[in-house]
């Protein structure tokens, strides 16, 4: 057990004492975010429900991956703080949290942090559960157990939860868009990258890994010769082909950066395999995409299916061919389907569904 766990055990472990920081905590419910990805990391799911927890009267302490032996913390707002030395806020935080009373919600999307979870003492833990990655498999059972509820993202991990723990409280609430930070404005800064290009821009925004059909998207850089295919995000354990003239890797760009480069996009393209990683998942570049007014030619993930102003290319030939319908403008976007729809899919429509959660689960039985 200590080696499948030596990734997670030295988040739990004090090295150094470090100086305890006086909090004054105004809510009655504190939230917490155990280790799993850094908040400045392609802000994702877990940092979009956080904020959302900050801005709506709880009190929110996000634990950094990356760890720091001087136990200073980030303020993001004043109800929601970054952690920057786990251990040293297991050891001197939550005890104090837990003598002034205060309940404290653990909202956990790692399953392997199963094992660790009684460190924060919780009163009440939410398992959400985001992917089905292989590797995560053998916890799932564990942090079900551990949960009092769980959250999934897509239909079939809600299926999933529904056949293997029936018994377990569960829920789906999908991935959503922050409407305002994309969506267009009246002036768009174009990005260095593009300047210098006179055709269309076909972008792909996330993570280059292994579900990613690099086939295809080397066929749509050889399809579309006057088209730059740009690929924004971080290499996961895989590597972007460098050998198209075409098809360029940009790297990784801020959360503030996006929109920029998403709004100076033709269209948008989510090239995943059919596996069942991608099965399950419930893609955010397909709201952030949308919410940039951009048009969307996705593979044939369920998620992706009868969403306005997505595109499926179920073949690589269907793909090439819906992406040229929307560079021929044979196919337009439609801003009175798509934005009516996203004001639906908002991180705060999401959170408004969490917090009827909370509500009927926790604070009503705490009481």
């Amino acid at each position: 057990m200590d080696n499948e766990y030596r990734d997670i055990k030295p988040l739990f472990e004090t090295k150094k004492e470090t100086p305890f920081f006086n909090l004054e905590i105004e809510y009655p419910v504190v939230v917490i975010y155990p280790p799993t990805i850094d908040w400045n990391y392609m802000k994702q799911r877990p940092q979009q429900i956080m904020e959302q927890f900050s801005l709506n009267g709880f009190e929110v302490f996000y634990c950094n991956k990356t760890q720091s032996s001087s136990g200073v913390y980030t303020s993001i707002n004043p109800n929601l703080k970054i952690v920057h030395n786990n251990a040293g806020f297991i050891n001197e935080v939550v005890p104090r949290l837990k003598e002034q009373g205060k309940k404290i919600i653990l909202w956990v999307s790692w399953s392997k942090l199963h094992l660790f979870l009684d460190h924060y003492s919780p009163d009440f833990v939410i398992y959400d559960y985001l992917d089905d990655f292989a590797a995560w498999e053998p916890y799932l059972e564990p942090m079900v157990r551990k949960s009092d509820v769980v959250i999934t993202t897509s239909e079939i991990l809600m299926d999933r939860m529904e056949k293997g723990f029936p018994q377990k409280p569960s829920f789906m609430i999908p991935n959503g868009c922050d409407l305002n930070h994309f969506r267009p404005k009246r002036e768009t800064i174009v990005p260095a990258e593009f300047s210098e290009h006179k055709g269309p821009v076909i972008t792909y925004s996330g993570a280059w890994a292994n579900w990613i059909d690099t086939k295809l998207v080397e066929k749509i850089a050889l399809n579309y010769k006057n088209a730059l295919i740009a690929i924004i995000g971080t290499e996961f354990g895989t590597k972007v082909p460098k050998h198209i003239p075409n098809l360029k890797y940009l790297g990784y760009k801020s959360y503030a950066e996006l929109p920029m480069y998403l709004q100076n996009s033709t269209v948008c393209i989510i090239p995943f395999l059919i596996n069942p990683i991608t099965l399950a998942t419930n893609p955010i570049k397909m709201y952030e995409y949308l919410a940039a007014g951009r048009p969307v030619v996705s593979t044939n993930i369920p998620e992706a299916q009868n969403v306005p102003g997505v595109y499926i290319g179920r073949t690589h030939e269907e793909f090439i061919e819906k992406i040229g319908l929307i560079l021929e403008k044979d196919i337009a976007f439609d801003e009175n389907t798509v934005y009516p729809w996203l004001e639906a899919h908002t991180w705060e429509q999401r959170f408004k569904e969490i917090h009827r959660i909370i509500n009927e689960y926790f604070l009503l039985n705490a009481k």
